[in-house]
């Protein structure tokens, strides 16, 4: 039996990513807009959070697949899509499991 909350919620926030990229991507120009964005202050606060949303997830990745070799493709995805990337990891990861705890500490919940 898989678990159906995190699955929601990651596959809710893998439709908001992938509408927003999609988006900025047809409607603006990347280069000039994130000169933009890094001249203003909240610009800079919002990339800071980014960074440190994936710091975050990424050590909860590394920590729960216990091996670099399964875990650094979702690192490397993470840095080139963001939170898309972590929404994926979500989904696929409550998928596979049975209980919360092992959604969330994986083989570590045995």
């Amino acid at each position: 039996m898989q678990i159906r909350g995190p699955v929601i919620v990651g596959a809710v926030g893998v439709v908001a990513m992938v509408g927003a990229i999609a988006y900025g991507m047809v409607s603006g120009g990347f280069t000039d807009e994130f000169r933009a964005v890094l001249e203003l202050p909240w610009g800079q606060v919002t990339l800071i959070d980014l960074a440190a949303g994936l710091l975050l997830i990424g050590a909860w990745i590394f920590w729960r697949e216990g091996s670099v070799v399964r875990a650094l493709p979702w690192w490397i995805a993470m840095t080139l899509t963001g939170n898309l990337a972590s929404g994926l990891y979500v989904v696929w990861a409550a998928r596979r499991s049975e209980s919360m705890s092992e959604f969330f500490m994986g083989e570590r919940s045995e």
